[in-house]
């Protein structure tokens, strides 16, 4: 027995839910988008405070 599958075409509807979840990981609401939205605010926060308060 062979351990490799062979692969079948998706169906319109599986290309669509499979599409719709790729394009739903980016942006803001995402983990990654979040990541740097939070690095961001905390960068911005330091250069306040070295801004205001020098070094």
């Amino acid at each position: 027995m062979s351990m490799i599958q062979q692969r079948t075409p998706l169906s319109n509807e599986e290309e669509y839910k499979y599409a719709k979840l790729a394009m739903e990981w980016y942006g803001w609401g995402s983990p990654i988008g979040l990541g740097i939205l939070l690095v961001a605010l905390a960068a911005a926060a330091v250069l306040v405070r070295i801004a205001v308060y020098g070094l």
